[in-house]
């Protein structure tokens, strides 16, 4: 009785596994979706109503919702006090702030790369830079949703199949 439970928490605790990696698969998409509407929302600001860059991230941080529209509203706060720093630095030590907590991966090269091209230009350019980092992350989020299909369904599979080796083994 003891030994039958024990395999059955064995079976249990590994494909909890490999559904978590699934869930955290899919978490990161999300994410990646949630940063492509805070930044389309952005981009309406500046282009339609002709803000300034930091006026825009901070309608973009109380409007949408999410971690990086935390980002963008906690950045904007900064650029208005412009605590002593170039666009770019300030962009990179919050982005780092934000990369902590974030699921994020080699996605995070984009956001790095949008600092980069933010802030400096005029609008005609901002707006490009904006309109081409969406494109960019449309493909990276496109090519992460067909890597879940596969990578998902396989981490499903493996946890279930590691728990029960490890539970034949065990026998």
């Amino acid at each position: 009785m003891l030994k039958t439970a024990g395999v059955v928490m064995i079976i249990a605790a590994c494909s909890g596994l490999g559904f978590r990696q699934a869930l955290l698969y899919n978490r990161r998409i999300k994410e990646c979706e949630q940063i492509s509407r805070a930044v389309q929302f952005l981009l309406g600001e500046i282009r339609f109503h002709h803000l300034p860059l930091e006026e825009a991230m901070g309608r973009a941080g109380m409007v949408e919702k999410g971690a990086f529209a935390a980002f963008l509203k906690r950045l904007a706060g900064r650029l208005s006090g412009r605590d002593g720093g170039r666009f770019y630095e300030l962009w990179q030590e919050e982005l780092a702030g934000y990369l902590k907590e974030s699921l994020l991966g080699g996605e995070a090269e984009l956001l790095y790369y949008l600092g980069q091209q933010l802030g400096q230009f005029d609008l005609e350019a901002q707006l490009e830079n904006l309109s081409r980092f969406l494109e960019q992350w449309r493909m990276q989020t496109e090519e992460l949703k067909r890597q879940e299909e596969k990578k998902g369904r396989l981490y499903r599979y493996l946890g279930v199949f590691a728990g029960f080796f490890l539970a034949i083994l065990l026998m």
